[in-house]
């Protein structure tokens, strides 16, 4: 095989392994993006271990639709009792005893669950803090016809006040045959700071919101002479599209 050819077919694999990436804001560290890809190597090994999910289940009791319902926002959740705002109405979230959340309001009754057994929804919010990691892939799931085709506002900042917003927009592949599922494969980070808003959270809708880590940072594996940072292997949950360098 000649040089060329073998460089081709290598620069066509990567290509088609990649996620695709966006753009980040302000700097390096307010970044949505990642390195864009799920990428190869922990540190310690040759092949790097295949992402997993973090599983959160979004579940509106209310017999209304809900609009710019936050999730995530750890900060928020586990230290300010409350959110500013859903459907123009103030609202309360309080934690139950199996770790889920429940936001109350005039009208507005909407549990957050954790999708994974033994792993609470505040246990999840606690690690976002501790342990900040990087998006790869998110795949939403509901039942309810239109639920996963509702935007998702991506909205960060620091403790200097910065901010930053980021909108995610659901499609459904037009090759795909399920309406009740979308992956959306888009880069962006999740710490302490970050919420997903959902635009809309339809009336008795629960909503499977699945996302799949590109790398995360764990400072305890510094204590054994590891690499803080760890990345993941792509899922292979999406089938990518070839693409071909003549």
């Amino acid at each position: 095989m000649s040089n060329i050819k073998k460089y081709m077919e290598m620069a066509s694999a990567r290509v088609n392994e990649s996620f695709v990436g966006a753009d980040g804001f302000f700097d390096d560290d307010m970044s949505f993006a990642g390195d864009g890809v799920f990428s190869y190597a922990d540190g310690m090994s040759a092949a790097a271990p295949t992402s997993q999910p973090y599983i959160i289940v979004v579940t509106n009791n209310s017999g209304v639709a809900v609009s710019n319902f936050d999730i995530l926002f750890a900060y928020q959740y586990l230290y300010g009792g409350s959110t500013t705002s859903v459907n123009g109405t103030s609202v309360t979230g309080t934690f139950a005893a199996n770790g889920s959340l429940s936001i109350t309001g005039t009208g507005i009754n909407v549990t957050i669950s954790s999708g994974i057994p033994n792993v609470t929804y505040r246990q999840l919010l606690q690690q976002t803090i501790n342990n900040p990691f990087s998006v790869g892939l998110t795949y939403l799931q509901s039942v309810t016809a239109g639920q996963v085709l509702s935007s998702i506002n991506l909205t960060t900042k620091d403790a200097n006040g910065n901010t930053a917003q980021k909108p995610l927009i659901p499609t459904i592949d037009p090759y795909q045959q399920q309406t009740e599922i979308v992956a959306m494969r888009q880069m962006y980070r999740i710490d302490g700071y970050t919420a997903l808003t959902l635009n809309t959270l339809l009336s008795n809708a629960i909503a499977n919101i699945y996302l799949y880590p590109s790398d995360n940072i764990n400072l305890a594996r510094g204590l054994a002479g590891r690499p803080v940072s760890r990345q993941f292997g792509n899922p292979g949950i999406v089938k990518a599209q070839t693409i071909k360098i003549a």
